[in-house]
This record gives C-alpha cells, structure tokens and sequence, in this order.
C-alpha cells in the first residue's frame, strides 16, 4: 500500500498530506502553454487555493511495482496500438523486457520508466536532463517532472521540481512516513537582514541528479542555467530576479534504508499531474494540458568513492536506461498520457492531455425498420457524431448485427464535428413473420469512472459503472445506446 508523506510547512501552517511511493509487501501481494483550466465554483477564489510553496503542494502517489523485489514480471499491456504501430520492426518482442500492467492512481496521469535491480547491478544514482516548460499550475492540476525510488528494506522517495501559479519550479524532496518534504535550504547570508529562496524558471532544460553517498541520507543536485531569487518577508514571497546559472542541493537526512551500497534499489523517473486530495478521478475530466515535458540522457550508477578531503577518487559508474535495463515503462490512463516508444530510451517524454466533455448525436436514429424476402440480407448503417466543441473526442466500439462468423467489432474515435457511420446486417430466416434485433454502440465522452472511496489503492466499488466491461474506476466511462431492427420477413 502506498504511504502518504505528511508535508513539512514551512512558508504558512497550511498542512497537506504529501506522498512518495508505494514499498513493496512482505509477501507477494513543458514549451507548450497550459489551456485555461476549468475549475470547480469552489476553487475559484484564489483566496481558496491551495498553497504551493515550499513542502506544501499536493504530491503524486504513485508507487513502483513491488513485483520487482518479488521476481515477478510484469504484463506487456503498456503500449498502445498507436505506439505499436509508430515502433519499428526492431523495436518489437524483448525478451529483456515486458511492460508492466499500469494501473489508473488516484492521484493523477503519469508516466513512470521503473529500473530492475537484477539488471543494473547495485546503483546509488539517477541522474538526466530534464525539459521544463513554460507552464504553471492551477487549483486542480500540478504538474510534477520527478525522480524517485524505493529500497526493498526502506521508505519510498520522490525528487525533483513541481510548478506553481506562477510558473516557477520548487526543488523538493519527499520521504515517506516521519520524515516529509525537504526544500533547497534558505538563503540567509547573502544580504544581511534578508531571506531568499531560489527556484527554477521554465522553457529551460535542467539536470537532475537523486543519489546516496551515505546511508538513509538523500541527495538531489540540480544545475540549471537559469535560477531565479525570491525574497521572503514573513510568509510572502517577492520575485528578486534571475541570478543566472549554478547547481543547488538539497539533502534529506530521513531516507531510511536507502544506502550507499546501491543494492536492492529501484528507481523511477516520472512525468505527472498531480491532483488535490485523493480519489479525485474526476479531474481527468478538465480543460488541461501538460505539455513539452521531456527526459534525455537518463542513467543509473554507482558515485565514486572520495577521498580524505571529500574529492571524488575517479570518475562515477554509469550505464543508461535502454529497455533492457528497466523492469517496466507505464503510463496511464492510456487516453490520457502519450509516451514516446521505449526505442527512445534513454530519453522519454509524455504528452498528458486531460479528457474534455464531448457529446454525441446519432444522426438518423437508432430505430430501424427494415423489410427483405426470406434468405435474404437487408444492409443498414448507424451513425453516430461528436458534437462537442473540439479538442473533445468521442471514443466508440460496436459489435453489430449479422452472421455470427462475420461480426467484427468496431472501434475508434471522433474529432469534434466528425461523423462516421457503422454498417450492420439483417438477415430473413426461411419463413416469412416479424422479428426485432439490438445491438448497443458503446460510446465515451469524456467522462470518468468513478469509485467509491479514496484511497491510493484503485477503489473496489465503482459507483459510475461503465457499459465497457471489465473498467476500472479512472478509465474513460462508456453508456450504451441501444440501436433495435425490426425486420420483416414477406413472403416472395
């Protein structure tokens, strides 16, 4: 089960509940700009939002797969037939690698690329560039780009820098359990008298680097070219201005577990939204876009040993993520987050694009009455429309009438305005008489599934059952719309 980090405040007393990853059981178990966000009446006020400064913004929890620690494989369900069919014929069947079954989180949309021990050796680091866009964060939507991890014997971790109202990136650190959010240390020496603290400015590409020197200590280094000053006077916070490149640290002291050895030590590198709460599937529902977020250069290593002065005695160990180093790439809902094929690696990237409300018409009806002389076929279409405002998109399957051996479901989706039409069969029995058939069209638009409690684990009880078999609550929500034949059959 994951573990929710409480959060350290530390500009107001505002406290959020914050969490890092989920640790295994015992026992087997962005350049783009944002879209205006369509919030709920309540958040509206920004006197209502949450605070997102440093340790208090509402975190991701999204955990790994304890199946690595478990000599368990994951399941190939990842890539989608689109990714399929974007890979090339090399880029097919790895016998190093399957993909794990990603599982809709509570807590929001994400990509996670996830390393396996038994394939990277014992590791203390993970390191790689990361793009930061020019975005900024809304009352619903926090876009995170992050590492992480999780020791088999230990408290799960996250590392890296989310975006607030303003567009500013805060550094951070985050310890399950007791130990909460660390941020970069404050600046009191600079200017006597004066407090600042120091963010990142997006539309910049920045390296990211989680390691452990010593043992349940933490450490995240970021060289960016562009840091930016802010001044704390008592609880607010005053834009300074950039004061130009440099790396900046922050250290978690509470890392129990982690160890320098590197042994028994998964890492993950992830791109999410994060939503407010728990539970909260149904801000998949928004008008929201995280955009041009992106890894490259992604490796794992061992730090070289230093010597009696702290000086690094060699050059760090390093290999890069590829395919058959990782135990999984994940990301979901599959809808939701576009990943680029795993024959990239080591460099990744995701596009979350939040459901939009459509509508759908069913130009010409559902009800048709049709006539044919027996043994004979009458041929029909129905029709259906997304007429919702673009960029919402109205996903279909169809099973339709006919002979059992030539029924082929249908599937697809519909850009706003699209139409498309289904082709069905009626077929007359030997004797003449009056028969009525259905058939459902299975359509989506835009809305959620939903669950019953909200917790980090997928909820067992849907209360918004889909007319999709086998949806799990933060899949996309189907009705059915009953399309009824009535054939007859006359005598020739």
């Amino acid at each position: 089960m994951p573990q929710r980090l409480p959060a350290v405040p530390l500009l107001t007393a505002l406290t959020v509940l914050l969490a890092a990853c989920t640790p295994p059981a015992a026992t087997p178990p962005p350049a783009s700009p944002l879209s205006t966000q369509a919030v709920e009446a309540d958040v509206l006020n920004p006197a209502t939002w949450p605070s997102l400064e440093e340790g208090e913004a509402p975190t991701p929890d999204i955990g790994i797969d304890p199946g690595v620690f478990q000599g368990r494989p994951g399941t190939d369900t990842t890539e989608s037939a689109a990714l399929t069919a974007q890979a090339s014929a090399t880029d097919g069947d790895d016998p190093f690698l399957t993909y794990l079954t990603c599982r809709n989180e509570p807590s929001g949309p994400y990509l996670r690329l996830q390393t396996d021990p038994g394939r990277t050796g014992p590791v203390n680091f993970v390191q790689g560039t990361a793009t930061l866009p020019a975005v900024q964060a809304t009352p619903t939507a926090f876009p995170y780009v992050y590492l992480g991890g999780q020791p088999q014997a230990g408290v799960a971790a996250d590392a890296g820098v989310y975006v607030n109202y303003d567009g500013s990136w805060i550094p951070f650190i985050a310890v399950a359990g007791p130990g909460g959010t660390r941020n970069l240390p404050r600046d009191t020496t600079s200017v006597p008298g004066k407090t600042f603290v120091y963010r990142l400015d997006g539309a910049q590409d920045v390296q990211l680097r989680l390691s452990v020197r010593d043992d349940h200590e933490l450490r995240l280094d970021i060289t960016a070219g562009n840091w930016v000053q802010y001044e704390l006077k008592g609880t607010a916070l005053t834009r300074v201005g950039s004061v130009g490149p440099g790396t900046r640290t922050v250290v978690h002291p509470l890392a129990t577990g982690w160890k320098a050895s590197g042994e028994h030590q998964v890492y993950k590198v992830m791109t999410t939204i994060a939503f407010p709460g728990k539970g909260n599937f149904r801000y998949l529902t928004q008008n929201y876009d995280f955009l041009g977020s992106a890894w490259q250069d992604l490796t794992t290593g061992r730090l070289a040993p230093l010597d009696a002065a702290g000086q690094p005695t060699g050059e760090d160990w390093q290999i890069p993520f590829t395919k058959a180093r990782l135990y999984s790439a994940c990301a979901a809902p599959h809808d939701v987050v576009t990943p680029t094929k795993t024959a990239l690696l080591p460099r990744a990237s995701a596009q979350i694009h939040l459901r939009r409300p459509a509508s759908t018409h069913f130009p010409g009806g559902t009800t048709f009455q049709l006539s044919t002389r027996p043994h004979q076929t009458e041929r029909a279409r129905v029709s259906l429309q997304n007429t919702g405002p673009a960029p919402a998109l109205v996903h279909y399957q169809v099973t339709p009438l006919g002979r059992d051996h030539t029924i082929k479901t249908t599937t697809g989706l519909l850009q706003s305005t699209e139409q498309t039409s289904v082709p069905f069969h009626a077929i007359c029995p030997a004797t003449p008489g009056t028969t009525t058939h259905t058939f459902d069209v299975l359509y989506a638009q835009g809305e959620t599934v939903q669950g019953s409690n909200a917790t980090s684990t997928t909820p067992e009880t849907i209360t918004t059952p889909s007319a999709l078999p086998g949806a799990h609550p933060g899949d996309l929500l189907y009705h059915a719309q009953p399309v009824t034949v009535t054939l007859t059959c006359t005598d020739p």
